[in-house]
């Protein structure tokens, strides 16, 4: 993938990343602030709200030709709330009662004010104070202990203990969440980068299986049409003479055709559109019945394939799909081992697992090779040589098999030479 293109998308998806736990966290901190405000002020209003009740049903009274009824005033307020009442050019009226020096400090400090809102509490700074209050508006004929005219009522609540409580827990949400932030800021860019590799390794095996199947796919057809060619500028030879051109494109055709069956099956296994079908099966017998031919033809190469059972139960797989799978492996065996060679499969039943094991005492895997013989059209031989016949897709293949199955597929060292490749299946 083209760098500028992995950056992009790297930024691309970092910046959502960001956007989405800013999102997070803001919302998760404006609703921890409003509950907390609201939590902390609900005995504030609810005594403003008594208050304004009092004076709605003194009102009522009042209005109900009960003329003696006189609206409560600083001294008849609740145990939380203070009621400050106010003439009709919103003076500030106090009891009589209350020293000069306490009337004069009230009457600087609480003037009427528009900061309060009617029946609404609502929180004000006075002077180094804040107050949680609210207005209210008596009706005519109003008055105080005193006797005198009132019009304007401020119900209010001295809230500062609660605003610096407040505004202390509004600084510690605001360090908190400039921390995670800051945490998720960096594992934003740590999750970009995490996702990204998964899909560098998809485009660039994309790339590999590209360029290595146009390359598979290419020597063949160069030969079938080199030897086409031929046949054609001697046209008045014989199929016996021409033989030869012929077997060799039947040789190519069928490689073609087993290349992109392999190609058709890893495509599929991708999509998941294969489906195992497992049936109970006699191991002892399903081996030997896929074995069989081998033996005969290793013979004939002066090399032995032996099978020892020892599964004495069904076991469920897929036939059609372990047939494959060992089909692969035996024949690689095989191919990959020299004259004198010994193939050795065996079968058992290990801890509750199925355990299929095809060992032989060939050339081997080298260390490097084993962490990329399960790639697909990888070859440890990097010559081109094509004897063999191999196209790097058959051990891809039989990786699928084994996953498919849930197992385990692994390659570890023979001893003193070769290599074993070692299938683990659940029961």
């Amino acid at each position: 993938m083209p760098k500028v293109i992995n950056k992009q998308q790297q930024i691309r998806g970092f910046l959502l990343l960001i956007a989405s736990f800013f999102v997070i966290f803001s919302v998760l901190g404006s609703v921890i602030y409003w509950s907390y405000t609201r939590t902390i002020f609900q005995n504030s209003d609810t005594a403003i709200t008594q208050q304004i009740k009092q004076f709605d049903m003194a009102g009522a009274l009042q209005n109900s030709g009960d003329a003696n009824r006189k609206a409560p005033l600083l001294l008849q307020s609740n145990m939380l709330a203070d009621v400050w009442v106010y003439d009709n050019s919103k003076k500030l009226v106090i009891d009589e009662r209350i020293p000069d020096p306490m009337q004069s400090a009230y009457k600087k400090k609480f003037k009427y004010t528009s900061q309060f809102v009617l029946s609404k509490p609502k929180t004000v700074q006075i002077g180094n104070d804040y107050y949680r209050g609210a207005k209210v508006n008596f009706i005519n004929g109003t008055k105080n202990n005193d006797g005198k005219p009132v019009k304007y009522g401020i119900i209010t609540v001295n809230v500062t203990d609660t605003v610096f409580n407040l505004n202390q827990f509004k600084k510690a949400i605001l360090w908190s969440f400039g921390t995670f932030g800051l945490l998720a800021l960096m594992v934003s860019y740590w999750i970009s980068l995490k996702n990204m590799k998964p899909i560098l390794k998809a485009w660039q095996q994309q790339q590999d299986f590209v360029n290595n199947a146009a390359h598979e796919l290419r020597t063949p057809m160069a030969v079938i049409q080199g030897k086409l060619e031929n046949m054609l500028t001697r046209p008045e030879s014989t199929v016996r003479e021409q033989s030869d051109a012929i077997i060799l494109s039947l040789s190519e055709v069928r490689r073609l055709t087993s290349l992109t069956n392999n190609m058709l099956t890893l495509a599929k296994s991708g999509s998941n559109m294969t489906r195992l079908e497992k049936e109970s099966t006699d191991i002892a017998e399903f081996l030997s019945r896929i074995v069989a031919p081998y033996q005969e033809m290793a013979e004939f190469d002066g090399k032995q394939v032996l099978l020892s059972t020892q599964v004495n139960q069904p076991v469920f797989i897929d036939q059609k799909r372990i047939h494959q799978l060992l089909v692969l492996l035996v024949d690689n065996a095989v191919k990959y081992s020299e004259a004198g060679a010994t193939v050795s499969i065996s079968a058992v039943i290990e801890k509750r697992k199925f355990v299929l094991s095809v060992a032989d005492t060939g050339r081997g895997i080298s260390d490097e090779a084993k962490k990329h013989v399960f790639d697909r059209f990888y070859r440890e031989d990097k010559t081109g040589n094509r004897q063999t016949g191999g196209t790097g897709l058959g051990l891809s293949i039989a990786e699928w098999i084994v996953h498919a199955h849930g197992g385990k597929i692994v390659v570890l060292d023979n001893q003193p030479k070769g290599t074993i490749i070692k299938v683990t299946l659940p029961l």
